[in-house]
C-alpha cells in the first residue's frame, strides 16, 4: 500500500483529508518536495516563515507538520514544544542537515516524531511519510474506541475534557466566541425505572442523534458528559447564535414519543479568565450552573447564565423564551 492508497484509506474509514503545513525556507528543496506532495494527494499549505507555523496550525487543522531544521536549534526546538502542547496529537517530521553538528534526541525530546537526514532520496522522504501516516491511521483507529461512547455513538468525557481546552486554547488566541451547552434528560429515571433499561438507552441514542443532526458536523462536537448528561461545544458560535441550534433541538424532540422525558439545557459563552484553565473551568461550571436552573422550570427550556448575558448589551431573549416559542 503506498502513500496515495494510505490518504484514501484515511479519506473512507476516518473521513479526515490529509493536510500538511510544509515548512522549507530553501525554494528549491521546497518546490520539490511540495510537487512530491501533492502528487500524493495531500492538502498541502507551504511556508518559508518559521514565525507562521503556529498561526497556520491554530487557524487550521492539520495531522502533520514537516520543518526543516536551518535557524538556530533552540528556536526550531521551541516551535516543536509549543506545537505539542497544545495539538499533541500532530505528527511532527524534521529535516536535518546532515552536516550540522546537531544533538538529534533533542529533536525527538522535544516532540518529534520522525527525523531525516538531508541530503536523502525522495524514495526515502516518501517512505518515513508512508509511516507516519500508517502509524496515524491506527492510532486514529484505536482512539476513535477510546473517545467514543459505546451507547450512543457520540464522543465521551475524555474526548470532551481534552477537546474543549483545544478549543477554548484556540477561541482565546484568535478571539473568537465558543458557546457550550450542558444538556439534561428530565424524568428519566421514572422513565428507565418503569419501561426498563433497553428503553432508556433508546432514549439516550436518540438524543445523541437529535443533538448530532441539530449542530454543524464535523465543526460542533457532542459528547455524553455521563449518565443522562450531553455536552456541545460550539466553537466560532456566540451565545445568541446558539440559540438558532436550541431552537433545532427542541423541534426535533417534540415530535418524538418519549414523553414525559423533556430536555434542559444550560448555555454559556467563554470568558477569558487569565489563564487557560481558569477560563474552562469557569465555562463548565457557569454552564453546568445554568442547566439547573433550567431543570428548575418546566421542560424542555433552557437558561442562559448571567455571566454570558453581560457580554453583550442587547440581553436578548429572557431565560427560556425561545423553548416556549418553539412548544407553542
Amino acid at each position: 500500500m503506498g502513500l496515495k492508497e494510505w490518504i484514501e484509506k484515511i479519506r473512507e474509514d476516518l473521513g479526515e483529508e490529509i493536510k500538511i503545513l510544509f515548512y522549507e525556507p530553501d525554494p528549491f528543496i521546497a518546490e520539490l518536495l511540495e510537487e512530491v506532495l501533492q502528487d500524493s494527494g495531500v492538502n498541502l499549505k507551504v511556508t518559508q516563515s518559521l514565525k507562521t507555523i503556529l498561526p497556520h496550525l491554530t487557524e487550521n487543522t492539520f495531522q502533520i507538520l514537516i520543518m526543516a531544521i536551518e535557524a538556530g536549534i533552540e528556536e526550531e526546538l521551541s516551535v516543536i514544544e509549543k506545537v505539542k502542547e497544545f495539538k499533541k496529537d500532530l505528527l511532527v517530521y524534521a529535516m536535518v542537515d546532515y552536516h550540522k553538528n546537531l544533538d538529534i534526541s533533542s529533536l525527538f525530546m522535544a516532540g518529534a516524531d520522525e527525523v531525516i537526514f538531508k541530503p536523502f532520496s525522495l524514495g526515502e522522504f516518501r517512505a518515513r511519510l508512508w509511516r507516519l501516516l500508517k502509524e496515524y491511521y491506527l492510532t486514529k483507529k484505536i482512539e476513535k474506541t477510546i473517545v467514543e461512547d459505546a451507547l450512543t455513538g457520540v464522543y465521551n468525557r475524555r474526548y470532551f475534557e481534552i477537546t474543549i481546552r483545544e478549543e477554548a486554547y484556540r477561541a482565546l488566541r484568535q478571539k473568537f466566541p465558543l458557546t457550550l451547552f450542558m444538556i439534561d434528560l428530565d424524568k428519566f429515571k421514572w422513565y428507565n425505572d418503569h419501561l426498563g433499561h433497553k428503553a432508556g438507552d433508546k432514549v439516550l441514542i436518540v438524543v445523541g442523534d437529535v443533538i448530532c443532526h441539530s449542530t454543524r458536523l464535523k465543526v460542533d462536537k457532542v459528547c455524553r458528559y455521563g449518565g443522562d448528561e450531553f455536552v456541545v461545544i460550539l466553537p466560532y458560535t456566540d451565545w445568541k447564535q446558539s440559540l438558532k441550534v436550541i431552537e433545532r433541538i427542541f423541534k426535533k424532540w417534540r415530535r418524538l414519543p418519549f414523553e414525559p422525558v423533556t430536555l434542559s439545557i444550560g448555555v454559556a459563552e467563554l470568558i477569558d479568565r487569565g489563564s487557560l484553565e481558569a477560563s474552562v473551568s469557569d465555562l463548565i461550571n457557569r454552564a453546568d450552573s445554568a442547566m439547573y436552573k433550567a431543570k428548575k422550570r418546566e421542560g424542555n427550556t433552557f437558561v442562559v447564565d448571567e455571566e454570558t448575558l453581560k457580554l453583550s448589551s442587547n440581553a436578548g431573549p429572557p431565560e427560556g423564551v425561545l423553548s416556549f416559542q418553539v412548544l407553542q
